[in-house]
């Protein structure tokens, strides 16, 4: 039995090749003749995604001039570069408003070829063209936020996941001392102020990295090392999938604010009379050295020092006298205790030094040195004055309460032993 015969093939000549790449393209193209002369060129042919781009249909555009898609806005200077192009048979490229059978404008980027036939001479020109109407909507969009955001008052900054830079506006780059090209690409961490002092955002870091926004005041470092406070909102930028791709961050130099806050602050911890700390400031310092010491291990110890026979000075000399000697003793103990110590006006004629990071021994040793410096003093209305000190070295679990009353049952016995002299206290 025999079968239905099968239809051959179609043979793929070059011809049918181009012919369905024609119909096919995705580009819009154009044929027109080569009659610039008589009034043309005029349109020979036009692909479905051209008749799609202008609304035209075919049978309206063969014959007819590529001029009715142009309009108002179509730049005619470039229209004289075109012809001028086409009459010395070149290629031309460029972009500009055409207009669609319905009377949209739209912006078209095409490129223009001769096509010539074997014996050289132009016959036609294709033309190969896209409809880029909204990548330069989108372009205008971009450059229009760039300008906002440049125009912004306030410092505004876009890293991508990695904390590197890719945009930072201009009152950024004016606060911080960076130029744009110092800046892009770089991990915004070279603002953060030190190392040490990095580990206050790691907060910020959960924060972000769980996709939510964060909102604090930060301390940052300009180019050339001084600091300054931003009142900052962070919060992840996100894709059309919901991952985090980018985080903004918009802010608000408050730094005359907070250095004035500074300021006030430092003015409410001081005694007004010595300069040195008060018993408020001292007080936290205490509680916040205990601590650290108590979570280090670290070793902590302070000094509480009374001037000696200060009813007598006050009562002969008079009150100014008394002040006299309170001054005098705050400056030699500032003046001696080491960088990292602190000096604090306790009370009345009372003086606390905090000594982290030392033992009972070399506390001892201070202790001594502080004593004989204000011994050693001579102040003109209160005379030749002396301090009794009790030295106290922390406890394992003991706290501020205990740590005082030990050194102070110290400084007691010191008084009672002579005064002008250092006690340890007894152990905790």
């Amino acid at each position: 039995m025999t079968g239905a015969p099968v239809a051959a093939a179609p043979v793929a000549t070059p011809e049918n090749v181009f012919a369905q790449a024609f119909l096919q393209a995705t580009n819009a193209i154009l044929i027109t003749d080569a009659d610039i002369a008589g009034g043309g060129p005029f349109i020979v042919h036009a692909n479905p995604a051209f008749c799609r781009m202008t609304g035209y249909r075919l049978e309206e555009l063969v014959g007819r001039s590529p001029r009715i898609l142009q309009g108002p806005r179509t730049d005619r200077k470039m229209l004289d570069a075109l012809r001028e192009h086409l009459e010395q048979g070149l290629p031309f490229s460029a972009s500009t408003v055409n207009y669609a059978a319905d009377g949209r404008a739209y912006t078209v980027e095409w490129s223009i070829a001769p096509v010539r036939a074997a014996d050289g001479v132009v016959r036609h020109f294709v033309s190969v063209q896209n409809d880029i109407t909204a990548r330069i909507a989108g372009e205008q969009e971009r450059r229009l936020l760039l300008q906002a955001l440049n125009a912004s008052q306030d410092p505004i900054l876009l890293t991508d996941r990695k904390t590197r830079v890719v945009f930072a506006n201009e009152a950024f780059r004016r606060l911080t001392g960076y130029a744009a090209d110092e800046i892009l690409g770089e991990s915004a961490r070279m603002l953060y102020p030190s190392p040490r002092e990095r580990t206050s955002y790691r907060t910020l870091r959960t924060s972000l990295r769980d996709g939510k926004d964060f909102r604090a005041t930060f301390t940052y470092r300009r180019k050339d090392g001084s600091p300054f406070y931003v009142e900052q909102s962070i919060a992840p930028v996100l894709d059309a999938a919901g991952r985090v791709t980018h985080y903004i961050s918009t802010g608000k130099d408050v730094s005359e604010r907070v250095e004035r806050e500074h300021h006030l602050l430092e003015i409410a911890s001081r005694d007004s009379l010595t300069g040195l700390y008060n018993r408020l400031a001292g007080s936290r310092m205490l509680d916040a050295l205990i601590g650290e010491a108590q979570a280090s291990g670290r070793p902590f110890s302070l000094i509480l020092a009374d001037l000696d026979h200060f009813k007598a000075i006050n009562d002969s000399r008079g009150h100014q006298a008394g002040d006299d000697a309170l001054v005098a003793v705050g400056g030699i103990l500032q003046a001696g205790i080491r960088g990292g110590d602190l000096a604090i006006r306790w009370g009345g004629e009372e003086f606390l030094i905090l000594v982290p990071g030392c033992g009972i021994a070399q506390a001892m040793e201070l202790a001594e040195r502080l004593r004989a410096g204000v011994a050693g003093a001579q102040i003109a209305d209160a005379g030749q004055i002396t301090v009794s000190l009790g030295v106290a070295q922390l406890a394992a679990g003991e706290s501020a309460a205990a740590l005082l009353q030990r050194a102070d049952d110290a400084l007691y016995r010191a008084k009672s032993s002579g005064r002008n002299r250092a006690m340890v206290a007894e152990p905790g």
